[in-house]
């Protein structure tokens, strides 16, 4: 629970999210006096045009009218809770201290493989944890089909200017076709692409997520010579959550990441999530990757260059996004300051 919204998690896994009213009874103040992380409610919600919401950057489809005590964890069932990723993710004012902090999972490797992977892991983890902060234009052209049309049509092509500042992505200057588009990027319509900037690499290595490596050989790409590594991570892994409106969902992942042999860069990274809930409008996702040496100013990063990827809908309907990146550059702020 946020300053603005609640999540509850479903017994499939899912979490719906809504905003709260703003009355007395179910403000923040009060629900964080009245629940605890654990417990188990009902929640009937109403209805609502979307509402962005500036906590979360989401959209908001519900609005919360009731909640209802129905039962209090045991306390092998609070462990057990508090032991998940997410509850030990983003703001969350029920019981802020008691959420365990302990390590959820050990990716090393033996064997194989093993000491280029320890490689790769130090030299990506401080990676992400230095990202420059910069300013790329970006391209999606997404096509569309389904099982009764199952020719790809074009879509659409949306460009934006897209911002790392920190940890975070920021879209402006968004058009669709050529037409400014003068919403927030989430709201455009049909599946959309978010990732690209270390949402995919600090999951893969981070040995607090519970993700497991296979060594898989190696390979070439052009003149480089690859590590090829197998990795699966469970549900609610540390892996994005995929958001549907109201509904969020965090599936199970497998897929290969490719390396640098020299180096110990990730140059590819592909990625299936499958088994989301027959509830949760999206059946299947497959994503590719690539990373390149881009020069910013008088500096080389390792940033991402293009990306694809396959969306299947539970409807049957299917898009695939192309994207591309070009023009990175530095992300500069300033302010005036005027003194009377």
């Amino acid at each position: 629970m946020g300053n603005q919204s609640i999540s509850i998690r479903l017994t499939d896994r899912r979490v719906i999210c809504a905003l709260l009213p703003k009355t007395p009874m179910l403000s923040p103040e009060a629900l964080a006096v009245q629940y605890r992380t654990g417990d188990q409610v009902k929640i009937t919600c109403k209805p609502i045009q979307p509402v962005w919401e500036r906590g979360t950057s989401r959209l908001q489809y519900l609005e919360v009218t009731a909640i209802q005590l129905l039962g209090r964890p045991s306390a092998g069932q609070l462990a057990e809770i508090l032991s998940e990723r997410l509850f030990r993710e983003g703001e969350n004012l029920l019981d802020p201290d008691s959420v365990a902090t302990a390590p959820i999972g050990d990716s090393r490797l033996s064997g194989p493989g093993s000491d280029e992977l320890e490689h790769a892991r130090e030299t990506n983890l401080q990676y992400v944890s230095h990202l420059p902060n910069f300013v790329a234009d970006e391209t999606q052209k997404r096509y569309k089909s389904s099982t009764a049309s199952p020719e790809w049509s074009r879509l659409d092509t949306i460009e934006t200017e897209i911002t790392f500042h920190g940890n975070g992505t920021v879209r402006r200057q968004i058009r669709r076709d050529g037409k400014p588009w003068k919403q927030p990027f989430e709201s455009l319509p049909g599946f959309k692409w978010y990732g690209g900037f270390g949402s995919e690499i600090k999951p893969l290595f981070d040995p607090q997520c519970p993700t497991t490596i296979e060594y898989q050989g190696r390979s070439e790409m052009g003149p480089r010579q690859l590590l090829e590594y197998r990795y699966s991570t469970p549900i609610d892994g540390c892996f994005p959550f995929f958001y549907f409106h109201y509904q969020r969902y965090n599936p199970a992942r497998t897929g290969h990441v490719f390396i640098d042999s020299q180096s110990g860069n990730v140059l590819q990274l592909d990625e299936d999530a499958i088994g989301f809930p027959s509830e949760f409008e999206l059946a299947e996702r497959q994503e590719q990757i690539s990373w390149e040496s881009v020069k910013i100013g008088e500096d080389s990063h390792l940033l991402p260059v293009r990306a694809t990827c396959l969306a299947v809908f539970g409807s049957g309907a299917r898009y695939r996004i192309e994207v591309e990146f070009k023009n990175h550059r530095h992300f500069e702020a300033s302010s005036n300051v005027t003194f009377h």
